[in-house]
């Protein structure tokens, strides 16, 4: 991807610079807005961090408290990914030459870089908290863009009885679809999985369904990649006639505290294919058949790479898939022994011969689990 200087100027011109480290963002977030901001915003994204029960609509409110308490938040949690977005953007230059509709716009930093790179173009952003799209009408008035509004609506239930010729959604499906992706398995068969999830996005499909040009298309940069939920909202796209494109793929960015994958989609009403395939080969492009992987790329590797039925054993506790082994061999005649819990997920190549030594590792770890606690499920696919 081409690196344009046009990104970096945009974002040194809003504020969204590099953040070392926490102690510098607490510093820079209370020297933007005050003290007592910052250390409410501090303890917030600490409670998130260490996994307490949090409410996202709260955080919203509380992150566009003003558009420079959101602007600096946004600069250490999201500031690499939008410098990537605004790359695409640029790239993208045919996909913009019709009204552009932008879901979930929060404080409008996206949406305002393409009204300003494409000022020929009308653009529409929409935000469920009235507080972002007050921010980005002020973002929009500070930078002197006209050619940009901003409406406070549910996504879900917004009639804004009009098409655009491109609808975008940039990082904002995971809070969108939270309630309905809400305890949703993160591991398990794999098309059983992203079946669920392509349940939970139908909503968010169909409101760009509502409002997408008969030849529109769809970009989308999202946190669901590879490891669960990626595939799914391109079945869900697809269920409304728009097809994922052999474009995009995954994308890694730099945030205050690690670096994060993001799915790249582009998508087309009318332009048929097969969300499967075309995952396939968006992901094929990275893959090495023998090469042991973690992550999405290893249950990538078990689905792709495997020929005839996988061996399955699942384990369970109330329902809930914590813990899947899988068994699979390759074209080349080489094992694959697939380990992964929620937290991690490995894959490895073996030659046959040291199958009993892959197979032992295996019985061992599932002897952990009581079974009068654990539910076991042994099965092939």
């Amino acid at each position: 991807m081409q690196v344009y200087e046009q990104v970096e100027n945009y974002m040194k011109l809003i504020g969204l610079k590099y953040i070392k480290n926490a102690n510098d963002f607490v510093a820079g977030l209370a020297y933007r807005t005050d003290r007592a901001y910052a250390k409410e915003m501090a303890e917030e994204l600490n409670s998130r961090a260490e996994g307490a029960p949090h409410d996202n609509t709260g955080f919203y409110e509380l992150k566009n408290r003003t558009l420079d308490g959101s602007l600096y938040v946004s600069a250490a949690f999201d500031g690499g990914v939008f410098r990537h977005i605004g790359n695409i953007i640029m790239d993208e230059k045919e996909l913009f030459c019709g009204d552009v509709l932008d879901l979930c716009c929060d404080c409008g930093i996206v949406t305002c870089f393409m009204a300003q790179t494409y000022p020929e173009t009308n653009f529409v952003g929409v935000d469920i908290n009235e507080s972002a799209v007050n921010n980005a009408r002020e973002l929009a008035k500070r930078l002197g863009i006209t050619n940009a509004e901003f409406i406070c609506a549910d996504v879900y239930e917004m009639e804004l009885n009009k098409r655009f010729a491109l609808v975008t959604s940039f990082r904002s499906l995971l809070d969108a679809a939270e309630a309905q992706t809400k305890g949703l398995n993160f591991i398990g068969y794999r098309p059983e999985r992203e079946e669920t999830y392509k349940k939970a996005f139908a909503p968010f499909a169909l409101a760009v369904d509502k409002h997408l040009d008969e030849d529109g298309s769809v970009l989308s940069v999202e946190r669901y990649t590879a490891e669960y939920g990626w595939l799914g909202w391109m079945q869900a796209l697809e269920e409304k006639g728009i097809y994922a494109q052999e474009k995009g793929g995954l994308m890694r960015a730099q945030d205050l505290s690690s670096v994060k994958e993001y799915s790249v989609t582009f998508a087309k009403r009318g332009e048929k294919t097969d969300s499967l395939e075309v995952f396939n080969s968006l992901l094929s492009k990275d893959f090495k058949s023998g090469t042991g992987y973690d992550g999405g790329m290893a249950e990538f590797a078990l689905y792709y790479d495997s020929v005839g039925e996988i061996e399955f054993c699942d384990v369970l506790k109330n329902g809930r898939m914590i813990h899947q082994f899988a068994f699979a061999e390759n074209e080349k005649g080489k094992g694959i022994y697939y380990d992964a819990s929620n937290n991690d997920r490995k894959i490895k190549y073996f030659n046959m011969k040291k199958e009993e030594k892959m197979r032992k590792d295996f019985e061992d770890k599932l002897a952990l689990y009581d079974t009068e606690i654990y539910e076991i499920k042994r099965y092939k696919k």
